[in-house]
């Protein structure tokens, strides 16, 4: 039976991961093999990047067309899920938020001085510039916020309570 609204008769071109192969190629880009066909260079995108960030994983070819979708993390052998994470991992760094140093509104930007949460001892101040703030910073919850640049880059402040007060306060005009 056919029903309009039953995900289990939606194909969206998930991949069996009993047949899935990455490795890394000689150049350092993530390759896939898989039911026969070899992809020597594969693009990995998260579906839902913030919400669910372990599953529904796509994978794309060097044409940028989808070769289809890992529906979970968990179910990929520990060498594929190495492989995978790595990738994610690189295309995804969005390092946290410890202090908002200074920001300024000028001609259509916001220009940010964050002190961000790196693997460097101590974190590193980063300037950055977000153009229409009402799209690139946003609330995840009612704690968490995160900040989009004009670079691509992504931060995030992942407890508001945490901040100290003078941090709180630069960012309070753009908490919507």
């Amino acid at each position: 039976m056919n029903t309009i609204g039953s995900i289990q008769n939606i194909d969206i071109g998930l991949l069996d991961s009993g047949k899935a192969e990455f490795y890394f190629t000689s150049g350092g880009f993530a390759g896939l093999k898989y039911d026969g066909t070899d992809y020597p260079h594969v693009t990995l995108k998260r579906a839902l990047p913030v919400g669910q960030p372990s599953e529904f994983i796509s994978v794309y070819n060097t044409e940028n067309k989808e070769i289809g979708i890992i529906r979970s993390l968990s179910e990929l052998s520990r060498e594929n899920l190495d492989i995978v994470a790595k990738e994610l991992d690189s295309r995804y760094y969005c390092p946290g938020v410890l202090e908002i140093k200074s920001v300024k509104d000028k001609l259509g930007y916001v220009y940010m001085e964050l002190h961000l949460d790196t693997d460097k001892s101590g974190g590193h101040t980063k300037s950055c510039a977000v153009k229409d703030v009402s799209k690139n910073i946003r609330m995840l919850n009612e704690q968490s916020l995160i900040i989009f640049d004009v670079d691509g880059n992504r931060y995030i402040v992942k407890d508001i309570d945490k901040l100290d007060k003078a941090s709180r306060k630069r960012l309070e005009p753009f908490m919507f």
